[in-house]
């Protein structure tokens, strides 16, 4: 059997009330070429029986005693067999269209190393997040974060089999932040105009459960990217009052600013110290969201 293109891969854990939505939005991608690869990492509910229904040829299930996301994550790319690895979680869908685009960016410029998308959230949350759009967009918010949503990438795989990169266990829960800050000395990165990816929000999800250790993995890799490129660290306190602004006490028009002032000071050094179009659009995105956070609290 030839090897597909592209390889899709979905790390799965007791995935099975959302899987069959998941692999049905990748199995009607309007391009083809693709083997969907799901790595089902010791699950325990009915995500053995919702895999084992599915007919489509296209679908290479890998089952395994439970890693975790990285070790998953990890034996998907070992296992992959694409020339591009495009990325995808258990719970979530793939927006239409998202494959065909990916590859028209990366077939069209082979310095780009990994290309995003927009993404929508559903669920419990609604509305689009825009995501940095050219390299020094791209570079410009590694400073402060994953320049990509890290399920809707599709990355080229023979850089990651010639770097020998992988996802950090050290890392566990911003792995994708992490390797994509790695992923950035090996060639330009790019992010799609589009909604390539639909992202759930509920209760259970790795950023609610796992929140405390991401964040305090978040501040390493943006503290580590940052003196690599040899531009100042913001301090971690710095960057948790942006990324992770909490409501201040009183009535609506005293909290609003207390949390303007809580803000304002990291913001403003977050432009001072790497001015850029992305980096004024991205903090005033925080300001926004802020004042939106503390206007539902009220």
């Amino acid at each position: 059997m030839s090897a597909p293109l592209v390889t899709v891969l979905i790390p799965a854990y007791n995935a099975g009330p959302y899987l069959r939505e998941a692999l049905d939005s990748v199995l009607t991608q309007d391009f083809r070429d693709f083997e969907l690869l799901v790595i089902d990492d010791g699950s325990t509910d009915n995500t053995g029986a919702v895999l084992a229904s599915v007919s489509d040829p296209r679908l290479r299930v890998v089952r395994q005693d439970n890693t975790g996301l990285v070790g998953a994550l990890n034996r998907g790319l070992a296992e992959a067999r694409g020339q591009f690895l495009a990325r995808m979680d258990a719970d979530d869908r793939m927006g239409v269209g998202r494959l065909s685009a990916q590859l028209a960016v990366l077939t069209a410029d082979p310095s780009i190393v990994s290309c995003g998308t927009d993404y929508e959230l559903f669920g419990a949350m609604s509305g689009r997040v825009r995501m940095p759009r050219s390299d020094a967009a791209c570079r410009q918010r590694l400073l402060l974060g994953s320049c990509h949503c890290g399920a809707s990438v599709m990355i080229r795989k023979p850089i990651l089999d010639r770097s020998g990169l992988e996802f950090r266990t050290e890392f566990a829960h911003a792995e994708d932040y992490r390797m994509f800050a790695e992923l950035s000395e090996f060639g330009r990165l790019a992010n799609v105009a589009m909604i390539g990816y639909e992202y759930r929000i509920y209760p259970h999800q790795v950023s609610a459960v796992h929140g405390s250790q991401q964040r305090i993995a978040h501040q390493r890799i943006a503290r580590e990217y940052a003196e690599s490129i040899g531009v100042r660290p913001l301090s971690d306190e710095a960057l948790t009052a942006l990324l992770w602004p909490q409501v201040p006490a009183g009535p609506l028009p005293v909290a609003a600013v207390r949390a303007l002032a809580d803000i304002a000071r990291p913001a403003a050094s977050v432009v001072i110290r790497r001015p850029g179009v992305e980096t004024i659009r991205f903090t005033g995105r925080k300001i926004v969201e802020t004042l939106a956070k503390v206007r539902a609290a009220h």
